[in-house]
């Protein structure tokens, strides 16, 4: 699986970047073969990209890795296995506009271990690498995880959310106090789960939480239970458990 990410990842780096390197849009931005020590040759191409931020340090972006690149010396900032979501500007969704035009080149990439690592004065080469980093998510997220939920596991986790957004189990301040979510987003989660990024920490909070407490209301709503749910909780806890296990699998 290693070999068909790496191909699909550099078709999509060479995507990313080729038409604004084209088109003289990222002066910052080089297509080079991938540098000595990193062997992540993708069907024989190979292809790396080098960006000289506006502070001078050069960045080597690959498949696999994002590294800060000092001589002929690599030092890995971000394993893309690792990656679980970004933020452009700033992480607080109330900031981006105000911050814009002084941080408009500033990533926040966040890791599985809750690290964050900031890449700050990208200029231009921004843009091409948040559509990058967006593909990474989405083709680890659907090469590598989902295929590890099998068919019984995705009904029982889509009639879960389901089950929680519509039937009494859950009162709004329950959503909001045990699974952050309020019912309107989670009933989006509920219908697009598969296709958000099954690394995120959030979405894995709201599924095994849902799940969890699910499991433990099924007496108090019986009547509800077979109603909204109908499963036996056997078949919750095993979905829950495949869950948890494609979740903590890296790929």
């Amino acid at each position: 699986m290693s070999v068909l990410l790496d191909v699909l990842l550099t078709e999509e780096l060479e995507a990313a970047f080729q038409p604004v390197i084209r088109e003289g849009r990222a002066g910052n931005v080089l297509l080079i073969p991938q540098p000595g020590g990193v062997a992540e040759q993708a069907a024989g191409r190979g292809s790396a990209v080098r960006i000289t931020t506006l502070s001078g340090q050069s960045l080597v972006v690959t498949p696999r890795r994002i590294a800060c690149e000092v001589g002929a010396a690599l030092t890995d900032l971000v394993v893309m296995e690792e990656l679980v979501g970004y933020d452009w500007i700033s992480t607080e969704l109330s900031e981006k506009v105000r911050l814009k035009d002084t941080y408009y080149d500033r990533l926040y990439l966040h890791l599985r271990d809750v690290r964050v690592v900031v890449l700050d004065r990208l200029g231009p080469a921004v843009y091409p690498l948040m559509a990058y980093l967006g593909k990474v998510l989405e083709i680890r997220s659907q090469k590598v995880l989902l295929p590890r939920l099998d068919d019984d596991a995705v009904e029982v986790v889509t009639r879960s959310l389901h089950a929680a957004v519509v039937g009494p189990f859950f009162s709004d301040d329950d959503l909001r106090d045990l699974v952050e979510q309020d019912r309107a987003s989670l009933q989006v989660v509920a219908g697009m789960w598969r296709r958000l990024n099954l690394a995120s920490p959030e979405l894995h909070r709201t599924v095994e939480g849902v799940m969890e407490m699910l499991l433990q209301r099924r007496t108090a709503h019986a009547g509800a239970w077979e109603a909204f749910v109908g499963l036996p909780p056997e078949r919750i806890e095993r979905a829950l458990s495949v869950f948890r296990e494609m979740t903590e699998v890296r790929g």
